[in-house]
């Protein structure tokens, strides 16, 4: 004896356009999965550039945090989200300072916002630094890989005591390039002399004449 009998549901025979008990009540099912998969499925960064999440939420990496909210539907007091975002990869982006910096952007000043948390000044302003030419970036920032030093400055948008700020550049792949020896020296390139320049921080000598071999 098959299920259905055992049931006691009718048997049916099929025929043109015609559906058993089982199948109708599987078809059935499987239109309330559907829409329970639909009820749960909730944009995710990786599915706009600015998004919002809960602060219990980790970061997703090469997104940076752009102010904070609050909502009733993520735990803990208020505020209790972040807004993110993707920084641009053409122009400048300001974040909060409680954000971390993505690889390959500089920080090219701070200032302040409402939107973001701490006491002010409580923003940075990113960029990724352009190859080729020489550009300034606050001290406070982290060095890019393949940049060297090639000067330091000072800047009233920049934190800390002046001179505050690294003008930076890539260094040449056909001919010398002189850095100061604060800089690292990226990898493949050689020392093949040393000198003094008053761009370039402590005692001279104090600056690297590199190149490529």
């Amino acid at each position: 004896m098959n299920w259905i009998a055992r049931t006691g549901l009718p048997l049916w025979r099929r025929g043109p356009g015609t559906t058993t008990p089982l199948r109708a009540v599987l078809a059935a099912l499987a239109v309330l999965v559907a829409g329970v998969a639909a009820t749960f499925t909730v944009a995710t960064p990786a599915s706009a550039a600015t998004t919002t999440i809960c602060k219990s939420s980790p970061i997703p990496a090469g997104y940076v945090i752009v102010a904070e909210g609050s909502s009733a539907s993520c735990p803990y007091s208020f505020p209790n989200t972040w807004t993110i975002t993707t920084p641009s990869t053409t122009s400048t982006t300001v974040v909060c300072k409680v954000s971390t910096i993505p690889p390959g952007y500089v920080i090219l000043a701070e200032g302040s916002s409402a939107s973001c948390p701490y006491s002010f000044p409580n923003t940075w302003t990113i960029k990724i630094p352009p190859t080729g030419s020489a550009s300034v970036m606050c001290k406070a920032s982290t060095l890019p890989s393949g940049f060297v030093i090639v000067a330091q400055g000072s800047s009233a948008s920049c934190p800390y005591s002046f001179p505050n700020t690294w003008t930076i550049t890539t260094p040449s792949t056909t001919g010398i390039t002189v850095i100061c020896s604060a800089s690292p020296i990226p990898a493949g390139y050689v020392v093949v002399g040393t000198g003094s320049s008053a761009s370039c921080p402590y005692s001279f000598p104090n600056t690297k004449s590199i190149r490529l071999p």
